[in-house]
């Protein structure tokens, strides 16, 4: 199966692209239809982009694993998103609405349409943020957590709170090396007592496929859908898994972090519960990228490259 048959069969779609945007461009008022471009890289929706004469847009065709109420919680928490000054794409209305209901052929598809970002994702360009877009990211992060919202929880399994249930799943999965770099951490996971923790609600998911750089050097968050009420110190330890992670200069690593704490809590003081919790949490940000990936591998056979980098970070940042 090609990646672009892989993609197409999140939404259970066998037809042409040029189809389903012919019917969006139409109910949505667009304009006229010009072409589109498959979005490789993600684990659970169908997105691409729409072009049309004078315009690009960024459209979501929700996984058909999603219920209507995901779709829906998901267009809700962008919306709060966007009304609390975060820098999220806007996104366009039909006369549905936000949320976009349709039919191509006998497939029912759910959708919602952004303003496309004329820029790449940091994994894609293959950077890391500079000191300043790592204090505008952790400033954002803040600015999420003070959103006052407590959507419709969503099981989530590469989220740190999940670490246990999925490690009693998968963990069959993993290397026998990985297993026993894994395997301490469910001591330190209990003794953490995650749910004493203050929560809040968080993006969850703020990693180098969910950030643009635009063409003016603007960043832009994008993908809420994994966002949930969560411990609040669960944003600062994603990034400091992937974003803001050095694999190569321990010292480095420190800085960051240090960086993204500054500026975080010139919003949101973390309490000392939190500070002490924190290293702990890293390490199981990114014991969740290298059990999760490894079952991708092996039981998905997703043998992208957005997937073995997910794997190698981790993995590094274990050792």
């Amino acid at each position: 199966m090609t990646v672009k048959e892989k993609f197409f069969q999140r939404i259970e779609y066998s037809g042409k692209l040029d189809s389903i945007s012919s019917i969006i461009v139409k109910e949505f008022g667009l304009g006229d239809f010009l072409a589109n471009k498959l979005v490789t890289v993600g684990y659970e929706d169908f997105n691409y982009i729409l072009e049309v004469a004078r315009s690009k847009y960024f459209v979501k065709i929700f996984s058909t694993q999603r219920t209507d109420n995901d779709c829906r919680r998901c267009v809700e928490v962008l919306l709060k998103a966007i009304d609390a000054g975060i820098a999220v794409p806007k996104l366009m209305r039909s006369p549905q609405g936000y949320f976009h209901k349709t039919k191509i052929g006998n497939t029912k598809i759910r959708l919602c349409v952004m303003e496309y970002i004329e820029g790449k994702d940091f994994f894609s360009i293959k950077q890391y943020p500079n000191v300043a877009e790592i204090k505008f990211l952790a400033y954002q992060s803040a600015l999420i957590s003070q959103i006052k919202v407590r959507p419709k929880f969503v099981y989530d399994e590469w989220a740190v709170p999940n670490f246990l249930k999925e490690f009693k799943k998968k963990s069959q999965y993993l290397t026998q090396r990985d297993f026993e770099i894994l395997k301490p951490l469910v001591e330190e996971f209990m003794a953490m007592e995650i749910v004493r923790l203050p929560h809040c609600f968080i993006h969850g998911d703020i990693l180098t496929t969910n950030v643009i750089k635009d063409k003016e050097g603007k960043i832009w968050i994008i993908d809420f859908s994994v966002a949930n009420y969560y411990p609040r110190i669960q944003e600062i330890a994603v990034l400091a898994c992937d974003l803001i992670f050095d694999e190569k200069n321990k010292t480095n690593n420190e800085h960051n972090l240090a960086l993204v704490l500054e500026e975080y809590q010139k919003k949101i003081k973390l309490t000392k519960k939190e500070i002490l919790a924190l290293p702990v949490y890293i390490k199981l940000a990114h014991a969740m990228h290298v059990l999760l990936a490894n079952y991708e591998k092996k039981i998905k056979k997703n043998d992208s490259k957005e997937n073995a980098y997910f794997l190698r970070r981790g993995r590094m940042g274990l050792r």
